[in-house]
């Protein structure tokens, strides 16, 4: 008896003062039809590093991925792929399924031991939960802000649009995936200007764009029935004025979008 509890002792402090944690990513699909429950994969890409492609299984069930993180931050991309017609293919849009079956998020390892994804097939919907080190939900604190903060001017506007769908539209500005501010509403052939001012330092920058369309504000992408994804994210050193420009051609389905950091 003495020998196991000096076992649980030694491992319970080995992992409190390793500098790595387990990471455990499990994913599922939701809405599937019969007969179409195939077999999936996942490729997990690391701050920008591309990891081993998991083991496969049904949609149906949990897919799991371990990672062993450095208890920091990281951003984690998940990009699913389908065995259709005897070949492996990314589960997109583009490839004709029903849902990008594809996520970014970050976590902090420290306080993260396991995230689950999972993908709705009939909403188009996805879900990131993560697990704090205990099994419970874990909740992301509002970072404050502290410091030296520098001006951020955002420049937007649509070309092309259509006639009768000249919706009107405003920006979202978060910073590490905290909501930051919100510009005033303009149509979308009109554009606008948004400024506001963000903290010094390294920051994940993400800027959606809303419509307003049948009594409710809506993000402007491909999952809500838009032909662009107007979504733009980018991870600055904050270090003087950041400008964005962002002209959205609804014709090209695409957007130039052009910083100065």
């Amino acid at each position: 008896m003495n020998n196991f509890l000096t076992c649980v002792f030694v491992l319970f402090f080995l992992n409190l003062y390793s500098k790595d944690q387990i990471v455990i990513l499990e994913w599922k699909f939701k809405g599937i039809e019969d007969g179409y429950d195939h077999l999936n994969r996942s490729k997990v890409i690391v701050d920008g590093l591309e990891m081993s492609v998991s083991t496969s299984c049904h949609q149906s069930e949990w897919g799991t991925y371990q990672l062993k993180l450095s208890k920091t931050n990281h951003h984690i991309k998940l990009i699913n792929e389908a065995f259709y017609d005897g070949k492996w293919i990314e589960h997109t849009f583009d490839n004709e399924f029903s849902i990008n079956a594809i996520c970014e998020f970050d976590l902090n390892a420290k306080e993260v031991s396991k995230v689950q994804i999972e993908f709705d097939l009939n909403g188009s919907d996805v879900s990131i939960v993560q697990f704090n080190t205990d099994g419970g939900e874990w909740i992301k604190k509002k970072p404050v802000f502290k410091g030296k903060h520098y001006p951020m001017e955002i420049h937007w506007k649509f070309i092309h649009v259509e006639e009768g769908y000249d919706h009107p539209s405003r920006m979202l500005v978060f910073v590490d995936d905290i909501e930051y501010g919100t510009s005033t509403q303009s149509v979308e052939s009109n554009g606008g200007t948004f400024a506001l001012k963000i903290p010094k330092g390294q920051h994940r920058i993400r800027i959606v764009n809303q419509s307003f369309l049948d009594g409710v504000w809506q993000d402007h992408t491909i999952v809500n029935d838009y032909s662009v994804e107007a979504v733009y994210e980018k991870a600055v050193e904050v270090k003087k004025v950041v400008r964005v420009t962002l002209v959205i051609d609804l014709n090209n389905e695409e957007t130039i979008n052009k910083w100065e950091i």
